[in-house]
């Protein structure tokens, strides 16, 4: 198989590097040195993150307390590249597609793939293989590593030079004695990983995600979060997704802390693993859950832990407000998506606002648009979406900013406010409405777990305002006479607190909300589900 050719990567980045901050200003916003403006040298993020100069660290634990020493770890790597090199004969810029579970060996799989210079394709393991078809023939990978070997290698073998099975790939590493110590140079604009988007609307599209876009966001959060090498990182989130593989692992790579690897997330590890941790980082429905446990107390929060971060979805104002009351912490809220990584932040020290998703971070350009979307620019945006130059093209502006198809406000302390999805947006009579307001005005009514505002077609308004509502266990009720009421009363306990158009034309009850892999709310699906509900 030939490899496809990567040239059209550099078209892309030559319009989002035009549009970066100039050199002068990168360096006064506190510029890490990882973008296209630092000048000569390898910009591997491996070379960058400089692992093998703290060989004796602790770089991860995982399982019941094994330890993996950064030296450990750069062995691995190197003997996983080494194989990937010379039995499969990846070179720089080959795709090596992954649909793994979360495990060490993905980890070294990942990181051996960056050490080659050739491009890491993560996809999530749950995907059927009908899903998976559009990333093998999108991706044109010249491997995939696979957790379903036996149906992969017969479904795609005639498109697809090498298929492996995970396991199998992690034991041919073992057999290797020499590991390659070499790390690939490359340069900044030089893709690292490709990551598809979730594709609510469409299929999924394949971002980019440069080798100095990663470094300049990972350099930019260590300051902003103040990581330590002393820092131990509670890791619980997928590894397929740019929270987990990003934005919380490098955060460690680059402070040469400690990762707490858990394969997934549950409320009673996460308790447990919690007393040898300082810092968090989740999804809101982790910390919901947690609250939701009648194991987690302030107790179960040693004084060592200094941060809990939120990201990747709207974090509720209830849930802001509960665990700091029961923990004593106030969780930090960020904002980002795949194409940026992480844009704002509130800030470590500092007024951590509720409802907001903090300050831009250095290097990083936000403004709101004619239309209340918000744009941003900085060195860790993508370099456009893989084999689609027409869609790259339509997400930036003139002059270099991304549209991120949030609708927000930034106030005169350069906090942000997310309102919503553009798409999600509600015109209602005529009248805007956006859904997050009344989301976070019936979270706060009593009995109710959770809700989605979503907008429904009605022959006389356009569009009608739903509320699909998730109840307490304790509050909920069985009887169409029971739900009557409850509808009523939240109705009522809305229109005391919003205008007469912004609230709920009708409540929807449901056990739980329909949410991806990433614990974010399918809007996409409660619409389709409740289109016709208003239907004469």
């Amino acid at each position: 198989l030939v490899p496809r050719p990567l040239q059209h990567v550099q078209l892309l980045l030559q319009g989002t590097q035009r549009a970066s901050l100039s050199c002068s200003s990168r360096r006064s916003a506190g510029c890490g040195g990882g973008c296209a403006c630092s000048g000569g040298g390898n910009s591997n993020l491996l070379e960058k993150a400089g692992i093998t100069r703290e060989r004796e660290a602790t770089a991860i634990v995982y399982d019941d307390h094994r330890v993996l020493t950064y030296g450990d770890l750069d062995d691995a790597i190197g003997r996983t590249a080494r194989v990937l090199a010379e039995k499969y004969r990846l070179t720089k810029g080959d795709r090596v597609l992954a649909r793994t579970g979360k495990s060490i060996e993905s980890l070294r799989l990942y990181l051996a793939t960056l050490r080659l210079g050739a491009v890491y394709v993560p996809v999530n393991p749950t995907y059927t293989q009908e899903e998976t078809a559009h990333f093998v023939q999108d991706a044109s990978p010249r491997l995939f590593v696979t957790s379903s070997h036996g149906a992969d290698s017969t479904a795609f073998r005639d498109v697809v030079e090498s298929i492996v099975d995970e396991g199998e790939m992690a034991r041919e590493g073992d057999r290797v004695e020499n590991g390659m110590t070499e790390i690939e140079n490359v340069t900044a604009g030089d893709p690292a990983c490709i990551c598809y988007t979730s594709g609510t609307t469409g299929l999924p599209k394949g971002a980019i995600l440069t080798h100095g876009g990663l470094v300049s966001n990972a350099t930019a959060l260590v300051s902003a979060w103040q990581f330590k090498q002393s820092d131990r990182l509670l890791h619980s989130l997928p590894f397929y997704h740019v929270h987990g593989m990003f934005i919380s692992l490098n955060c460690a790579l680059f402070s040469h802390s400690t990762v707490l690897w858990r394969d997934r997330f549950s409320v009673e590890d996460t308790i447990e693993w919690l007393r040898d941790s300082t810092v968090m980082m989740g999804v809101p429905t982790y910390y919901s859950r947690l609250l939701n446990s009648s194991s987690f107390n302030r107790g179960c929060v040693p004084k060592r832990l200094r941060l809990f971060v939120s990201g990747s979805a709207p974090l509720s104002p209830v849930v802001f407000e509960k665990f700091r009351e029961v923990t004593g912490h106030t969780i930090l809220e960020r904002y980002g998506m795949t194409e940026a990584q992480v844009i704002s932040s509130n800030p470590y020290d500092g007024e951590r606002a509720c409802g907001t998703v903090g300050q831009a971070l250095p290097g990083t350009e936000i403004r709101v648009n004619k239309n209340g979307i918000l744009e941003t620019r900085s060195n860790s945006l993508f370099g456009g979406y893989w084999q689609n130059p027409r869609k790259t093209a339509e997400e930036f502006t003139v002059d270099g900013y991304f549209i991120t198809g949030d609708v927000g406000k930034i106030d005169e302390k350069g906090y942000v406010t997310i309102l919503g999805r553009g798409k999600d947006l509600i015109i209602s009579g005529g009248l805007n409405i956006y859904p997050k307001q009344v989301e976070d005005v019936i979270d706060h009514i009593e009995g109710v777990a959770e809700c989605a505002v979503i907008a429904v077609p009605h022959s006389d308004l356009g569009e009608a305002v739903v509320a699909v509502v998730a109840m307490e266990r304790k509050s909920r009720v069985e009887s169409e006479s029971g739900r009557e009421a409850e509808e009523r009363r939240i109705v009522e306990a809305a229109r005391a607190r919003l205008a007469g158009y912004k609230t709920p034309k009708r409540i929807v009850f449901v056990d739980a909300l329909p949410r991806n892999s990433m614990a974010k709310i399918q809007k996409n699906v409660l619409r389709e589900k409740y289109k016709e509900l208003f239907a004469a």
